[in-house]
């Protein structure tokens, strides 16, 4: 009893998500009454991927918004005070892009109703062009910490609908359920995974125009791999890495402080299983030192990665990919520390060798560490300094650890195709993908695609041309003649939406990797005007409330019941009191709390 009524009661909270072609649209909704005689507040929550932006919210109540970086997820919070016998409802919409890691795409659902809900659903519908491989819900995962073991089994009440194109997803548990979780409800993540069918190598090409370019084991690039650790939390992920190495691969290891330490000084070697014990004996060594020598570090590696097929210590062939997992957890201290210069040096040093950043802990400089893989061929990653460090390290990796192919172009000839995302490619990983988005024009009939890259033996050179189907009604891109159950009205347009969503994303980038104040501003200008023309919440632009002149006299859908007791009347004159205030003070610069209902819009921000 005494929980019951310390709380407003949530009437629905639904999940709904329609995933066309990798591109997610979730939307989170829920309401809540206030059957109490007072006032109370209502959170709504809703994890957010790092990557999504919001599309579109409401909520009919005046509120305070909350958003913080976690790991891995954006939470959004919002809280409304919930006069006696009212109801409040709240929608949030988000978009995002999935990304293949591994050989499977992953869609992460975060599901925090902070109560057991008698009405709790969720539905995930699935449509793909290419088809679909399989689909399956993993576990819900109370713990964003990673774990050696992925269990099998479905979470009770989860039903799974496949065709050979469309899939639908659905999860409703009942009270009991929920309450077997945990008797304040569910604070867990609900996990699909999936994967399409690949029948063409030169990848997925659906107009209006995107593609897609997934590998396979076809192809086989021997590399080599210089890495660098100082934590102690690491040592068995680094034994584990080590003993993954193939034996065409060539490695180093390189630890730096105030010194830098070359286990094999002069050379890479290969990954025999003596060399694999020698390393592992000298990681087991390592000890973390309080100084960070950046540079010296990279310009110790460029050796290593950087040489001429003439030199007497080049021990790879000219197709390998020479690799650097470089890994850091604090700011330059010793040595060269200037930012520019270290990223000047490392450019300089590393040539073609692609660098992948992992910054560790909060203390590490994920800024350099960015623009370093960004302008090295690379990309970066932080390693929260969890309990899993060590599972984050070895995930990273094993995304890496197997290079495709190198230098890899896509074109579109007979300048049928504009606004293209960026094409060129440094590297392209097992179990990955490659997507470049851009526009045709009206005319088009014909698109010629060509594909450029080297593997491990020769350069390789694919083409393949396109009939332009006529633009068709209907769920998914034209001249799909997909009907998926349940499909949203409107799916169609989803690959204009991915195109401004991945176009804003390469531009945030490009501005990242700049230093030039002008094309810095010139690259800000044009996401923001993406963000607002598609209304997208992204880092430059803002989400902001806008109170409509209307009344906001509460209309209780049921007679709050009288004061039953001396500390119920106590408390309700306090939330009069509290009410008031919210209401008359804003105007004095105490408060900005807005009043219902409220409509969305968004404003640039400069950057």
């Amino acid at each position: 009893l005494l929980l019951y009524l310390s709380a407003c009661l949530l009437n629905y909270y639904h999940v709904q998500c329609m995933v066309v072609s990798r591109y997610a649209h979730t939307t989170v909704q829920s309401s809540v009454w206030n059957q109490l005689p007072i006032t109370k507040e209502a959170a709504f929550e809703v994890d957010l991927p790092s990557s999504a932006f919001i599309s579109n919210f409401s909520i009919n109540k005046r509120t305070e918004q909350h958003g913080k970086w976690e790991r891995e997820i954006e939470k959004f919070r919002v809280a409304v005070s919930v006069p006696p016998g009212s109801h409040v409802s709240f929608s949030l919409t988000y978009e995002e892009l999935l990304s293949r890691k591994l050989g499977r795409y992953e869609l992460t659902l975060g599901l925090q109703p902070g109560q057991p809900v008698q009405n709790l659903s969720v539905d995930v519908r699935i449509t793909e062009q290419s088809g679909l491989r399989f689909v399956k819900a993993l576990p819900l995962r109370t713990s964003r910490l990673l774990s050696n073991t992925e269990g099998d089994e479905v979470p009770p009440s989860t039903q799974i609908k496949q065709s050979s194109h469309c899939a639908h997803v659905h999860y409703n548990p009942s009270l009991q359920q929920q309450k077997s979780l945990s008797p304040k409800g569910l604070n867990a993540d609900f996990i699909v995974q999936y994967d399409v069918e690949v029948r063409d190598l030169i990848g997925d090409i659906q107009i209006f125009l995107i593609s897609y370019r997934i590998g396979s084991k076809m192809l086989s690039l021997p590399h080599r791999r210089t890495m660098d650790t100082l934590f102690i939390t690491l040592h068995l992920a680094m034994s584990t890495i080590l003993g993954d190495l193939r034996e065409g691969d060539f490695f180093n290891i390189i630890t730096f402080s105030h010194r830098v330490q070359i286990w094999k000084k002069g050379r890479t070697v290969q990954a025999s299983r003596q060399n694999i014990r020698d390393a592992k004996e000298f990681i087991r060594k390592i000890s973390a030192d309080g100084w960070t020598d950046i540079n010296a570090a990279l310009l110790a590696a460029a050796q290593f990665v950087n040489v001429r097929p003439s030199s007497s210590r080049s021990t790879r062939s000219p197709h390998r990919v020479p690799l650097i997992i470089f890994l850091t957890d604090g700011e330059a201290t010793i040595g060269v520390t200037a930012g520019e210069t270290i990223l000047r040096n490392a450019q300089e040093a590393l040539g073609s060798a692609s660098l992948f950043g992992l910054a560790f802990g909060d203390d590490a400089d994920y800024p350099l560490l960015r623009r370093l893989a960004l302008e090295n061929r690379g990309v970066s990653r932080m390693v929260y300094e969890d309990a899993d460090a060590a599972l984050q390290f070895k995930g990273f990796y094993d995304e890496v650890a197997s290079p495709l192919l190198s230098d890899i172009q896509l074109s579109y000839l007979g300048q049928q195709a504009f606004e293209i995302t960026r094409s060129f490619f440094p590297n392209y990983f097992q179990g990955s993908e490659l997507v470049v988005v851009g526009q045709l024009k009206p005319a088009a009939k014909q698109l010629k695609v060509a594909l450029t890259a080297n593997d491990s033996k020769q350069k390789l050179k694919f083409e393949k041309e396109v009939t332009i189907p006529k633009e068709e009604g209907g769920n998914g891109p034209a001249g799909c003649s997909l009907r998926c159950a349940g499909v949203m009205e409107g799916a169609g347009s989803f690959v204009h939406r991915l195109w401004a969503y991945f176009t804003i994303k390469e531009l945030l980038l490009a501005k990242l990797n700049s230093s030039d104040p002008l094309i810095q501003r010139l690259l800000v200008e044009k996401a923001t005007n993406l963000s607002l023309r598609y209304n997208f919440v992204t880092p430059v632009t803002s989400l902001v409330v806008v109170k409509p002149d209307v009344d906001d006299t509460p209309k209780p859908t049921s007679p709050a019941p009288e004061p039953f007791d001396l500390k119920a009347r106590a408390a309700l004159i306090c939330s009069w009191l509290l009410d008031y205030f919210c209401r008359v003070m804003p105007s004095q610069g105490l408060s900005r709390i807005h009043k219902p209902p409220l409509l969305v819009s968004m404003c640039g921000v400069s950057a």
